[in-house]
């Protein structure tokens, strides 16, 4: 490559970058807007003012050319029409201008953590437009061993593919949530008979001419064309199999558990814990709730950490159910069979808007954290870890309860709680077996259990008498004479 072409790739001035395809192409006798392209589909973008087309360059996202690229590759067969101008290998070509260059924002060079999965494997499996796996071929070839990028993505998957090595289903890489309409990609490998695909995947294939699809027995899985029902089998009637139903219904295809010869995935890739057979309900996978016992141990899907705590919270008369922090996760919903699959620890949560904090919207970070922010029952302060934490309730009040007044529901509703000779121990002035009563009652609503007021004074506080209806109190030792709160 000559010197001018280096200089190009290393240019960081989008602006200039854009003057300079203008001039190049208007040059060269590139074609125009207004001009038909040679591809056969409107890769054109140069105006005949010698500018780009609005929006066809746009930092950081990529604008325009980045899914018009992606969809006249797709379009052509696997053929660029931006090598029209930038050449074969889209390094520069008669424009002069290589797709491959750094001006800040161009194509993924800029990218904070494009090297990890999270950066580039999630983009990889969207639907094509300025995604997909054919986004990728355009620079890395179509067999995706370097291309114009000069980049193998061999190199850092150790694997001949564009994804990392198998098993794809978890619990680090899963392909579950890989957009269907990249199947022609997938299919490059994952054909039948491929060494690629499990034995005796898909079980029949598809006829001749059918294109290819993640569940018409052209890949890995059959569905309408080999197996009885579809493919992920997400259904009523899945969930129904009994001892009895099994035998005649699905013994031809499953086994309950490894190691089988049969076409179909065995039950316990799902049902970690046990056969569902056997183990009824939840406890084929963990207990209801979670409690770390036999036979999964303290591994997930049957972690214990903070449930059984939470769930004693039903004595207490606020009911609390799988779906108050697993909401739209259950048994029975799609995203409860894909995380069944992938097996990915934690789990994941999604509170009921109703226990949401004053100070915004509940979460879980299933990070190194494992706790929850802004939820109303812990004031929106971050918990502890769900696994090791705990709270004592009677001495950390203010792991829950801060002294601003405002922010959130169960903040104290007095100012007073500020003043100088107050600012001590909550429990100098709140007795512990008066709160226990009501303090994790109706914790779904916004207003404090109670009132406050009836948990003043008593044995083991400082507090010698509280008169509830004058709002008076006398301190025991005196920290102030008697006045009115």
């Amino acid at each position: 490559m000559t010197t001018k072409m280096r200089s190009l790739r290393n240019f960081r001035n989008p602006i200039g970058c854009l003057i300079l395809l203008a001039a190049f192409a208007a040059a060269a006798g590139c074609s125009t807007a207004e001009s038909p392209s040679g591809s056969g589909t409107n890769m054109n973008h140069v105006l005949p003012s010698g500018s780009s087309v609005s929006g066809w360059l746009v930092v950081p996202s990529g604008g325009t050319h980045a899914s018009t690229a992606t969809l006249d590759y797709i379009a052509n067969g696997g053929r660029s029409g931006c090598a029209q101008c930038h050449g074969s290998d889209l390094s520069g070509g008669i424009s002069r201008v290589s797709c491959f260059g750094n001006p800040a924002g161009c194509h993924h060079d800029p990218v904070a953590n494009w090297a990890t999965p999270a950066g580039h494997g999630a983009t990889a499996k969207k639907a094509p437009g300025s995604s997909g796996f054919a986004s990728c071929q355009i620079c890395h070839a179509a067999g995706f061993t370097g291309g114009g990028a000069n980049v193998s993505c061999f190199t850092c998957h150790g694997v001949s593919a564009p994804h990392p090595a198998r098993p794809w289903h978890g619990p680090t890489y899963t392909h579950t949530d890989t957009d269907t309409s990249n199947a022609t990609i997938c299919a490059q490998c994952h054909f039948p008979g491929s060494p690629n695909n499990p034995a005796n995947h898909p079980a029949t294939p598809a006829p001749a001419g059918t294109p290819p699809g993640c569940f018409n027995s052209t890949l890995c899985h059959s569905g309408g064309g080999g197996a009885p029902h579809a493919v992920p089998f997400n259904d009523p009637t899945h969930y129904g199999v009994t001892t009895a139903t099994f035998p005649a219904n699905c013994s031809a295809c499953h086994d309950v558990s490894a190691p089988s010869t049969k076409t179909g995935p065995v039950c316990q890739t799902c049902h970690v814990a046990a056969s569902p057979l056997t183990s009824l309900n939840c406890t084929s996978c963990h207990a209801g709730p979670p409690n770390s016992g036999a036979p999964a141990g303290a591994a997930y899907p049957n972690i214990a950490g903070a449930h059984a705590t939470h769930i004693a919270l039903n004595s207490a008369g606020t009911p609390i159910a799988c779906d108050t922090c697993h909401n739209g996760l259950g048994a029975g919903t799609l995203n409860h069979y894909n995380r069944a699959k992938s097996r990915v620890p934690p789990g994941d949560v999604l509170f009921l808007a109703t226990y949401n904090a004053q100070s915004g919207s509940s979460s879980f970070d299933n990070g190194a954290a494992l706790s929850c922010s802004n939820v109303s029952c812990h004031g929106g302060q971050a918990t502890p870890n769900w696994r090791t934490g705990a709270i004592d309730v009677n001495t950390q009040c203010t792991s829950c309860h801060t002294s601003v007044t405002t922010t959130q529901f169960n903040g104290p509703t007095s100012a007073n709680h500020n003043r100088g000779q107050h600012q001590v121990a909550c429990t100098v002035c709140h007795n512990t077996t008066a709160l226990a009563v009501n303090h994790f009652t109706n914790l779904g609503t916004t207003a404090l259990e109670g009132p406050a007021s009836a948990t003043i004074g008593g044995v083991g506080t400082g507090i010698t008498t509280y008169v509830p209806a004058t709002r008076s109190c006398t301190p025991n030792p005196a920290c102030h004479g008697n006045q009115t709160w």
